[in-house]
């Protein structure tokens, strides 16, 4: 990436012209572009190596190496916030001339031991970590809206508990992360691995999660719990920022050669005891049905798969459950980024 456009993430994402770019730049990160103007910011935007990591020793090629256009911690990670029951929602959407989260809203699930949370989409749009803890487990939901993935990890690796926040740096286009450690590590969104310091090669244990809707959440899992936003965030979390990246089909940022097909095509990868497949998530939303429900078989697992009305412009919900054999884990990310740390799986 080059030019005065590549210094700003959301500039990449935006094709109008260039004053346009920049009133929807300084819009989109606020609070974050005078942080990068600050002396105390770690990293320019524009250069990897001003974000003061030890990259001595990278897992990949410098070349798949980008920075993101903020500084370290430019995107802040949520840390524990207060969380709200499905009434809680109901009443903040009464009371908000915004809505928070309604039904069609894509949240990240999970159940950790009998306890369930879901971290909406459109929020970790802006922060892209959030640190929590779930039935007594440390974890961080991620996600990586620049290479749809999505992800949920526990934080704890040989004994320490990591405290994990958004680099400002990008690998394959997907965000990397960092630990708090006096010597930090960095750690790959998509596959939960440490790629470069001195944890590399450790890997975050990854929860079972489902991308599904807030509506169907909610109905499966009344007891869920769901972060309360931001204050100084809650304006910006009925925005859709990468809505014209996503139109635009193609990733903006430095990435292994690109594969055939739609490079931001959403994956749905089922990975099961005997192998892993790797499915086309829109294909699949469209062939379960007017009830949103069908009965398959994957490498002998028998799944059912569910899928729920997307809205407009939105990549679909698609997850599954278990009906019969010995369990799957469900990884969710864009055509382009699964090949770039997957290139040995076959693609749909």
């Amino acid at each position: 990436m080059t030019g005065r456009g590549g210094r700003w993430r959301l500039v990449v994402m935006f094709a109008a012209p260039v004053l346009l770019l920049l009133a929807v730049v300084a819009w989109r990160l606020g609070t974050d572009l005078r942080a990068s103007r600050d002396h105390h910011a770690v990293g320019d935007g524009r250069d990897p190596r001003t974000y003061g990591f030890d990259l001595a020793n990278l897992a990949y090629p410098e070349s798949l190496l980008a920075a993101g256009g903020v500084p370290r911690d430019g995107l802040p990670a949520l840390d524990h916030p207060p969380l709200l029951t499905p009434a809680g929602v109901d009443s903040l959407n009464d009371a908000e001339r915004g809505k928070y989260l309604v039904g069609a809203d894509r949240v990240l699930g999970a159940v950790v031991r009998g306890e369930a949370r879901c971290w909406p989409l459109r929020v970790l749009d802006w922060h892209e970590v959030c640190l929590d803890t779930l039935g007594g487990a440390p974890l961080a939901a991620t996600w990586s809206p620049l290479s749809g993935s999505a992800a949920v990890y526990g934080r704890v690796v040989d004994g320490d508990t990591l405290r994990l926040g958004v680099s400002g740096l990008l690998l394959n286009s997907n965000t990397l992360m960092f630990d708090r450690a006096a010597s930090p590590s960095l750690w790959c969104q998509l596959t939960g691995e440490a790629v470069a310091g001195p944890r590399r090669g450790d890997a975050l244990p990854r929860l079972p999660v489902v991308v599904t809707t807030w509506e169907r959440w909610r109905r499966d899992h009344p007891g869920t719990t769901v972060p309360a936003p931001a204050p100084t965030f809650k304006r910006r979390y009925q925005s859709r920022p990468y809505l014209t990246y996503r139109s635009g089909g193609r990733p903006r940022f430095p990435s292994a050669p690109l594969p055939a097909g739609g490079p931001l095509d959403p994956l749905l990868v089922v990975e099961t005891p005997t192998g892993r497949r790797v499915l086309d998530a829109a294909r699949l939303a469209r062939e379960t049905g007017p009830d949103g429900v069908r009965t398959d078989e994957v490498d002998g697992v028998a799944v059912r798969i569910h899928a729920a009305p997307q809205a407009p412009g939105e990549q679909p919900a698609v997850w599954m459950e278990l009906v019969s054999g010995d369990g799957f884990t469900l990884y969710y990310a864009d055509r382009f980024a699964w090949h770039a740390f997957h290139p040995e799986d076959q693609l749909p």
